[in-house]
């Protein structure tokens, strides 16, 4: 993924805060995109937007975790650097089981915050990468038969052709060949592979 489709989403409602931070990011090189309120931001970020967020976790109206909750419903998945103007253990524990990056106060060391920036962007990547993959092996997926699902579903825990055989009421000469067709079709080498797949996509 290019640089320059990553977004640096600064959410914070005290205005010289953001402005500071959006100077300080965009001269280390960072897209940014700024939004003082919660209702604002949510408005404009869609699922298709790549990058990571600095969220103000005490917002007016939708608070910081309110704002993680509400992304997570709508299957947005961008990595989350809060920040906070009071330490608060009870907060930073639940924005850390949402699946925050760090939860950091504020003033905060500019040395810090971009560390936790980069890692947010390469946690963003890696999880596109990764839906990207998914989505991939899910459509190759799609074009088995019902059949050839049901034989992989074996396959996946750890049948043997012969095994396949058995248990659907066919001839191992015929579970090898729908075993081949499914290898083919999903793009697989090795029956290893192919339980890997299997797994991956989430057939048990």
């Amino acid at each position: 993924m290019a640089v320059d489709e990553l977004i640096l989403f600064i959410v914070d409602d005290d205005t010289p805060v953001r402005e500071a931070l959006a100077a300080l990011l965009e001269a280390e090189g960072f897209k940014v995109a700024l939004f003082a309120t919660g209702t604002e931001f949510l408005e404009a970020i869609r699922p298709n937007l790549h990058g990571c967020i600095v969220l103000d976790i005490d917002l007016p109206g939708f608070t910081g975790l309110e704002i993680q909750r509400i992304l997570a419903e709508r299957d947005i998945d961008l990595p989350i650097i809060f920040l906070t103007g009071i330490g608060d253990v009870e907060k930073a524990r639940t924005g850390f089981k949402g699946g925050a990056v760090d939860f950091l106060e504020k003033p905060v060391e500019v040395g810090v915050l971009i560390e936790a920036v980069r890692r947010g962007l390469d946690l963003g990547v890696r999880r596109d990468v990764e839906k990207a993959q998914h989505s991939k092996l899910e459509a190759l997926y799609s074009h088995l038969t019902p059949r050839e699902k049901e034989i992989l579903v074996l396959l996946a825990r750890g049948y043997s052709a012969k095994q396949v055989g058995r248990a659907l009421g066919i001839s191992h000469r015929t579970a090898e060949i729908h075993r081949a067709r499914i290898m083919e079709k999903l793009g697989v080498d090795s029956l290893a592979d192919l339980v890997a797949l299997a797994i991956g996509i989430g057939v048990r």
